[in-house]
């Protein structure tokens, strides 16, 4: 699948490729993000090698779609489209700017943007949602600033070290 609508003012989205490797191998390690997502342990090359390789691009076949963003030539983070629904039209979204050099700059915003007009428009998706740890200040205002809404609060939700951790839940609809 081809994501020519998605090029921004400052960033691409682009699928993955054999070269982001590397990058994704160290992100998807880095014990301090494991409370944000499913994987809560350390994955092998070859893991993300397949996930690369049988990654096809169509959130429809695959289920899941990870995009990863690119500012010039540095590919500085992905977002992902998570526990797609079709029936119901929906999915979850994720983003990760991977060095704090590239953070505050508004390349997650556009990203989001981005994202989210491809689901609506193109995808014809009925709503993106998140839950996000009440103590991730950063990717709240993100999505707040990207209109998402709170629409609830899940108790206990991430268990973050030793502790749990309050998640809010956010839903942007479309239209």
């Amino acid at each position: 699948m081809r994501y020519d609508l998605l090029i921004g003012e400052k960033i691409k989205l682009r699928e993955m490729l054999d070269s982001d490797l590397e990058l994704i191998y160290d992100w998807e390690n880095r014990p301090e993000l494991w409370h944000l997502g499913d994987e809560h342990n350390p994955l092998t090359e070859a893991q993300i090698s397949d996930f690369i390789n049988h990654s096809t691009g169509d959130i429809y076949t695959d289920g899941q779609l990870r995009l990863m963003i690119e500012f010039g030539e540095e590919t500085i983070g992905c977002i992902d489209l998570f526990e797609f629904d079709q029936h119901n039209q929906r999915a979850g979204v994720g983003i990760l700017i991977a060095n704090s050099k590239n953070r505050k700059s508004g390349h997650a915003k556009e990203a989001v943007n981005l994202l989210t007009n491809y689901c609506f428009e193109i995808l014809n998706f009925r709503q993106l949602y998140c839950h996000i740890p009440v103590d991730n200040e950063a990717s709240l205002r993100l999505f707040s600033s990207c209109d998402f809404e709170e629409t609830g609060r899940c108790k206990d939700w991430v268990k973050k070290k030793n502790e749990f951790i309050d998640a809010l839940f956010m839903q942007r609809l479309n239209g």
